[in-house]
């Protein structure tokens, strides 16, 4: 992929709830033209919207206890939270792309020689399977994956 740049969930979660980096977060989204998620941050931030807004409006905690409450309630609790993140997607030309095809050998590798959880190793895969070098992202475990730069 030409000149794309990876984005990591952290960036759309500190814009999206106004974390305490959200204005750094919202300059990086816009600095860079070409940005790319997977389909797996899109997921990692869905649960996080649906979580944190079961948390706020109903005070569930468990994972037991959110799925009963989509059970019962659907989605509309976190409804607006979701459209705006689909929003913020398209406003921003993000590409989305599959995750990377690996084998869960290749990922338990990734994990151990660069010390990665399961999410992050696959993330790391999948921008070395398109030839993304450059990730935005707040989380440093990144920076021990040689294939990627860091930003900020």
């Amino acid at each position: 992929m030409k000149e794309y740049v990876f984005v990591d969930s952290n960036m759309f979660i500190q814009l999206l709830y106004e974390g305490t980096r959200a204005s750094e977060a919202e300059e990086l989204l816009n600095r860079y033209p070409l940005l790319a998620i997977s389909i797996g941050v899109v997921d990692e931030v869905l649960h996080f919207i649906v979580r944190r807004e079961a948390m706020n409006k109903y005070s569930v905690r468990r994972a037991y206890d959110l799925r009963k409450l989509v059970r019962s309630k659907g989605i509309s609790f976190a409804k607006e939270s979701l459209n705006k993140f689909a929003s913020l997607l398209k406003e921003l030309y993000v590409k989305i792309v599959t995750d990377a095809d690996a084998e869960p050998s290749e990922i338990i590798i990734i994990m151990d020689n660069y010390r990665l959880s399961p999410k992050d190793a696959i993330i790391a895969l999948t921008c070395k399977h398109y030839g993304i070098n450059t990730i935005l992202t707040f989380d440093e475990d990144f920076k021990r994956v040689p294939w990627l730069t860091v930003v900020p």
